[in-house]
C-alpha cells in the first residue's frame, strides 16, 4: 500500500493545512486554499506515464482479455512495456508525417493498441478518438475538423475488422485531410508477438501496424517535442447522433488536473486500510468516450494500477456480461464505471457465488440512476454505487460522491476541488438573468482548469459561454443547503404541460421502480390543450408479462407529481441507447411528436389513414410531415381545412405531402 500512496503523491500533493479527509463542501474549500498548480504538479499524460514507470516498471499496466471472457488467456503489458509501445507509436506517427498541428484519428474498439495510439498521438500531435458507429460522412467531417492525417483502425482479417476497414477506406475517400491508414490485425489481438499481416506492409497509403511499429525505436523519441501544459492533447466529439458532432478540446494539463480531482474522491491509499492492494480497474465502456479514457484508463494508469480491458466490445458483449462477476473475482477488480442501464443488466446476472470483496468503488454517470437500482446493487454486492456527473467539456468528472462523505441517493454529490459551478436563470437570448436560490432549478454552468478552452470550430462556441470562462452545460439542476448537486434533466428534456415544467426523471424513476421495468424514458407528446403531455417508453425485463394499462395505473399511483404522470405507456422490445449507454431520446421525441400529430389527425378525420413522420429542418428545427394513404371520399379541400384547423394548434411546423 505504501508504494501506491507514493505513486499518488507524484500527482496529487498533500499539505499540512489539508483536512484529514474530504467529507463536505467546507473540506473542499479548505483544499482550495492551496493553488491548483501547486496541488497538481504533473503537466501531461506522457509525463505521468514516465513518472509511474520509474516507480513500478515491472507491475502490470494493461491486461487484455481478447474476448472479455473468463476462459480467455489474458495478454499483459508492464509499465515499462506500455511506455515502450507508446513511444513506438509516437515515432511511427511522426515518421508518417504527423506534426504538432495535425491529429491522429482513432477508429478502434477497446483493444490495447487504442491506448498505445491514444497516448502516442498526444505526444506527437493531438489524439482524436472517434465512435466507430458513426456514419462515414460524420467520421470524415470529424477527421477534417481535427486535421487528422492518419486514421488507425482494424484490418480486414476478422469479422469486426472487415466492416471497420471498409468504412475506413470510405472515410479516406470522403476526407480532405486523411492521407494514410494504419491497420491492426485482429489475428494479432490474440497474441503479443508478431502476426500475419492483414494487408501488404505498405500499399497505397495503407500500413500494417505491426510492421510499422517494429521499425521504430522504443527507448526515446526520434523527434523533439516540448509539451506545454496548455497544448491541446485530444479532441473528443460530443454526441454525433444528428448532424456533425462538435469537437471539445482537451489540454494536457486539463487532463492531469481532472485526474487529480477525481483521485481526491476516493479512499486515501496512505491512510485507509480498505485499500488492500493496488487499483485494478475493469474497463467496459468504449475508449472513444471521455468516461473510459479519463475515469477508467488514465485515472488507473496515473495511480499505478492495472487496467483490465474486457474485450473489444466491452459491456456490449452479452457473454462478457454473463462472466462479469467471475471476472471481478478472478482479477480482484477494485473499481469499474458504468451507466444505469449496465448496472440494471448486471443485476440480472447471479452474483451470490462469487467473492466480490475486492470491489471498493463503483462509479455511475451519464444519467441519474433510479433509487431502486442503487439500493438493490448495494444489497446484492455490499458496495455503494457512487453517482457522479461530468461532461466531455469538463474533461470528465466534475461532481461526485466522496468516499468519506455522505452519499445521498438521487444526488450526484459535491463538486470536485477547483471546479466551480453556478446555477442560473438564462433568458431566451442566452444571457444570465440572475443566480438561482438554494433548491431552485436553473441552468448549470461550469468553470475551472479542467473545463475545455472551447470547441475546435469557433462557430460552435456561439452561445456556449454566457460569461467569459463559464460554460453552459444545458443541464438543469439545483443545489441543496449543503452544496450537493441534484440534476433535473436536460433543459431540452423538460416537458412543459400547461406552463408547468415537468422533470422527466420524476416519471422515469417511478416507472423504473416497477419490478418488470428495465428501462423507462419519458418525453413530451404534442397536445393542443396543454402544449405537451408526458408519455413513457418502456422496455420490460425479459419474461415479464405486464401490460401497458397496468404500468399506466402503477405510474399514476407512484409518480410523486400529478402533472408528471404519463398519459400513455408504450412498451418497446428495445429502447435505443448510445454507445456509452445513455438512453437515446432524440428518436423517442420524434416518435412522440409523430404520435401526437397522428392522433390529432385521426380525431379530426377518423375515416382517413395517415402516415406521419418527423424530419430535421434547418429553419424550423423539427418539421412534421403527413401523407394521406387512403382516397378521400368527400371534398378534399374541406378535409385539408379541417386538418389545418386541428394541426395548427400543435406546436411544431408541419406540411401535408399530397
Amino acid at each position: 500500500m505504501k508504494v501506491w500512496a507514493k505513486v499518488q503523491k507524484k500527482f496529487v500533493r498533500r499539505f499540512a493545512s489539508d483536512p484529514e479527509y474530504i467529507r463536505d463542501i467546507r473540506d473542499i474549500e479548505a483544499i482550495e486554499m492551496i493553488d491548483y498548480q501547486e496541488r497538481f504538479p504533473c503537466h501531461s499524460p506522457s509525463e505521468a506515464l514516465s513518472r509511474v514507470c520509474e516507480l513500478v516498471p515491472d507491475e502490470i499496466a494493461i491486461r487484455y482479455l481478447p474476448n472479455g471472457l473468463l476462459k480467455d488467456k489474458s495478454l499483459c503489458w508492464t509499465y515499462s512495456e506500455y511506455l515502450a509501445e507508446v513511444i513506438r507509436a509516437a515515432n511511427l506517427f511522426h515518421s508518417l508525417g504527423v506534426r504538432q498541428n495535425h491529429s491522429v484519428a482513432l477508429l478502434l474498439p477497446n483493444v490495447p493498441q487504442m491506448l498505445f495510439s491514444l497516448w502516442g498521438s498526444q505526444i506527437v500531435a493531438v489524439a482524436t478518438p472517434i465512435n466507430p458507429f458513426l456514419d462515414v460522412n460524420q467520421i470524415a467531417s470529424i477527421s477534417d475538423q481535427a486535421n487528422a492525417t492518419i486514421l488507425v483502425t482494424l484490418g480486414p482479417d476478422g469479422e469486426a475488422g472487415q466492416e471497420l476497414y471498409q468504412k475506413a477506406l470510405k472515410v479516406r475517400s470522403a476526407s480532405q485531410s486523411i492521407q494514410n491508414i494504419v491497420v491492426i490485425s485482429e489475428i494479432g489481438l490474440s497474441s503479443q508477438g508478431s502476426c500475419v499481416d492483414p494487408v501488404p506492409k505498405e500499399q497505397d497509403g495503407i500500413l500494417d501496424w505491426s510492421f510499422g511499429m517494429t521499425s521504430q525505436p522504443s527507448e526515446k523519441l526520434a523527434f523533439k517535442r516540448n509539451i506545454n501544459p496548455t497544448d491541446i492533447a485530444a479532441f473528443f466529439h460530443t454526441g454525433g447522433t444528428t448532424g456533425t458532432p462538435k469537437l471539445a478540446q482537451h489540454t494536457h494539463y486539463g487532463e492531469m488536473v481532472n485526474i487529480g480531482q477525481m483521485s481526491m474522491l476516493g479512499p486515501d491509499p496512505g491512510k485507509d486500510e480498505v485499500v488492500k492492494s493496488r487499483m485494478r480497474v475493469l474497463c467496459g465502456l468504449p475508449l472513444f468516450h471521455v468516461n473510459a479514457v479519463c475515469v477508467s484508463a488514465l485515472n488507473c494508469i496515473v495511480n499505478g494500477g492495472e487496467l483490465i480491458l474486457a474485450g473489444p466490445q466491452g459491456f456490449r458483449n452479452k457473454s462478457m456480461m454473463a462472466d462479469f462477476w467471475g471476472l471481478v473475482e478472478r482479477y480482484g477488480v477494485t473499481m469499474f464505471a458504468a451507466v444505469p442501464t449496465i448496472y440494471a443488466s448486471l443485476l440480472e446476472q447471479p452474483s451470490d457465488s462469487y467473492d466480490l470483496s475486492s470491489l471498493i468503488n463503483c462509479g455511475c454517470g451519464a444519467a441519474p440512476a433510479p433509487a431502486s437500482l442503487l439500493n438493490e446493487f448495494r444489497s446484492r454486492t455490499g458496495v455503494d454505487i457512487g453517482e457522479g456527473y461530468g461532461m466531455t467539456e469538463t474533461t470528465a468528472g466534475a461532481v461526485g460522491h466522496y468516499y468519506y462523505g455522505e452519499r445521498l441517493v438521487g444526488s450526484v454529490g459535491l463538486r470536485v476541488p477547483y471546479h466551480q459551478l453556478r446555477i442560473v436563470i438564462i433568458d431566451g437570448e442566452g444571457q444570465i438573468v440572475r443566480e438561482c436560490d438554494t433548491n431552485e432549478i436553473g441552468v448549470l454552468l461550469h468553470a475551472g482548469p479542467n473545463v475545455t478552452p472551447g470547441y475546435k470550430l469557433p462557430e460552435n462556441n456561439e452561445g456556449a459561454w454566457p460569461e467569459p470562462g463559464w460554460f453552459n452545460s444545458g443541464d438543469l439542476a439545483r443545489f441543496d443547503e449543503d452544496g450537493n448537486l441534484w440534476l433535473a434533466g436536460r433543459a431540452k428534456d423538460t416537458i412543459i404541460r400547461g406552463g408547468h415544467n415537468i422533470d422527466p426523471l420524476i416519471t422515469e424513476d417511478a416507472l423504473a421502480s416497477h419490478p418488470s421495468v428495465e428501462i423507462a424514458a419519458a418525453v413530451g407528446k404534442p397536445d393542443a390543450y396543454s402544449g405537451e403531455l408526458p408519455v413513457a417508453y418502456v422496455k420490460l425485463v425479459e419474461g415479464s408479462g405486464v401490460s401497458e394499462g397496468e404500468l399506466l395505473k402503477y405510474a399514476r399511483e407512484n409518480v410523486s407529481e400529478r402533472a408528471a404522470a404519463p398519459v400513455e405507456i408504450i412498451i418497446r422490445s428495445q429502447i435505443a441507447v448510445t454507445a456509452v449507454g445513455k438512453i437515446f431520446k432524440p428518436e423517442l421525441r420524434k416518435d412522440a411528436i409523430s404520435l401526437g400529430y397522428m392522433q390529432a389527425a385521426n380525431n379530426a378525420c377518423p375515416d382517413i389513414q395517415f402516415k406521419v413522420w418527423v424530419e430535421e429542418d434547418k429553419l424550423a428545427g423539427k418539421k412534421v410531415l403527413l401523407k394521406i394513404l387512403t382516397p378521400v371520399s368527400h371534398d378534399k379541400d374541406s378535409t385539408l381545412q379541417k386538418l389545418e384547423a386541428v394541426l395548427n394548434r400543435l406546436p411544431y411546423a408541419w406540411e401535408m405531402i399530397l
